[in-house]
């Protein structure tokens, strides 16, 4: 009954929203009107009605997380709006684009895409606000078991305590052993103990039954679930078992198999998204603009000096991921080979090898090295996706072997032509500080803080600070 109706809500509100849409492409043509100074035809947008509320409807109905009201902030909520107008923007723009509905101003278009998902937001907020007042009178709720007595249980009930917002009520606790005392926490009691359990789902009013275990009682909950499943109560088991510092916990499914799942990567998937699509616009753009000087320094390297043009190398990437790393030649042909000897000689401390006068590195290298050009090529790399225009740099197979556990952590990100560490002073900067920058930039990642590291870039190249 409870699941007819939350699915009922949820048709009856993606019928409102399409009706939304439908009056937002109607106020747009009155504004329109008004705007261009002709007469008032509440049909004159007919012709693209059906077609426009399709496209928002197809949307938003493979996007069920905007029908998720309940336990969601009404931030979570309107940014789900938001983030389902910039697509049904997208895609109507791109449907007038290639059909024969054409227009000579984008005003309507940019019009019709604002109002819409403002008229979808309101709706949102509105669902949002009733729903509070709603509960606030005692009417729908949700009725609460928690199983357990631990941390974690209490943690939870705070939680749940709150955020009265969200209409859950607590029953109770539920012991996972045989206290010859109960007791109450915050107000909401001890209503029995696990052998008690299935007397208490009987004579008790459960919407959802949480258990909240510690690992050791993991192996103890499996007749428990088997009751509420019987019984057609919503369960929940949840899943702090295991402490973590720095890794954000995700729940997911691998062929309908759930999963914990545990990463250290930027939780902004639609961020990290765009920043992929942005770095190969800015490649792209960037090759075509420094083809001149690519074919001028090509041509001087092959005059200067024998060998190939390009140094071609293997690094690793994200997750370790190797792959083949492109650089101009700045050394003699065969530098790899007299590595080995050079080694007593290396200023940096760590599993880096950096040698301020390498006698390696030729004339031209030299002054390649100075202003970057040596590092223009990785453009190409960026292009394929194996780097980004602000990561780390990414480390050589033999210098990845010597990094401890923690200095790993920085090929959980696509590694990069730029980041903290270049513009902070290269070379000059110990080989623990620069993992401790590479793991601050992970930590902190923004689509904002590329934009500043790659303004400072700029004159830090200038500058050549660090540069070897």
């Amino acid at each position: 009954m409870l699941r007819e109706r939350i699915y009922l809500f949820k048709k009856l509100v993606f019928a409102a929203d399409l009706c939304l849409v439908a009056l937002a492409l109607q106020v747009t043509g009155i504004i329109n009107c008004i705007r261009l100074g002709t007469e008032i035809d509440i049909f004159a947008g007919d012709h693209l009605l059906t077609r426009v509320t399709l496209i928002w409807g197809a949307v938003l109905w493979f996007m069920p997380e905007c029908y998720t009201i309940r336990l969601r902030n009404i931030g979570e909520i309107l940014l789900s709006s938001v983030k389902t107008g910039v697509i049904s923007s997208i895609l109507i723009m791109a449907y007038i684009f290639v059909s024969e509905f054409r227009t000579e101003s984008r005003f309507p278009i940019i019009l019709f895409s604002i109002l819409s998902t403002v008229f979808i937001g309101s709706f949102r907020l509105a669902i949002v606000l009733f729903l509070e007042y709603y509960r606030s009178r005692g009417y729908n709720y949700r009725t609460v078991l928690i199983i357990g007595t631990g941390n974690i249980a209490r943690g939870f009930a705070d939680k749940i305590l709150k955020n009265a917002r969200f209409g859950l009520k607590l029953i109770g606790f539920v012991d996972w052993e045989k206290r010859p005392d109960l007791w109450r926490f915050r107000d909401i009691p001890c209503i029995g103990n696990l052998n008690d359990f299935p007397e208490i789902v009987k004579n008790n009013h459960v919407d959802w039954a949480v258990f909240a275990v510690g690992k050791r009682f993991l192996g103890k909950i499996e007749q428990s679930l088997a009751i509420c499943e019987q019984m057609g109560i919503q369960v929940a088991v949840l899943a702090d078992f295991f402490p973590m510092k720095l890794a954000r916990k995700r729940i997911d499914t691998f062929f309908d198999s759930p999963l914990v799942c545990y990463e250290t990567a930027s939780p902004k998937k639609f961020a990290v998204a765009l920043k992929s699509f942005v770095d190969r616009i800015l490649a792209i753009t960037s090759i075509v603009l420094a083809l001149p000087l690519l074919f001028i320094i090509a041509a001087a390297i092959k005059i200067t000096s024998k060998g190939p043009v390009l140094y071609k190398q293997e690094r690793c990437g994200l997750n370790g991921r190797k792959f083949v790393f492109y650089k101009f030649r700045t050394m003699t042909r065969d530098a790899d080979r007299w590595k080995w000897k050079l080694l007593a000689f290396n200023e940096m401390d760590g599993a880096a090898f950096k040698m301020k006068n390498d006698p390696r590195v030729t004339s031209l290298g030299r002054l390649l090295r100075r202003t970057s050009f040596d590092e223009l090529p990785q453009l190409f790399n960026i292009l394929k996706g194996d780097m980004s225009f602000v990561g780390p740099r990414p480390p050589l197979a033999e210098e990845l072997a010597r990094y401890d556990f923690w200095h790993r952590r920085k090929l959980s990100v696509k590694p990069g032509l730029t980041c903290l560490w270049q513009v902070s002073g290269r070379s000059d900067i110990p080989f623990e500080q620069w993992m401790k920058l590479d793991l601050e930039y992970i930590d902190n990642w923004s689509l904002w803080e590329d934009a500043k590291i790659l303004a400072k870039t700029v004159p830090a190249v200038l500058k050549g600070t660090g540069a070897r």
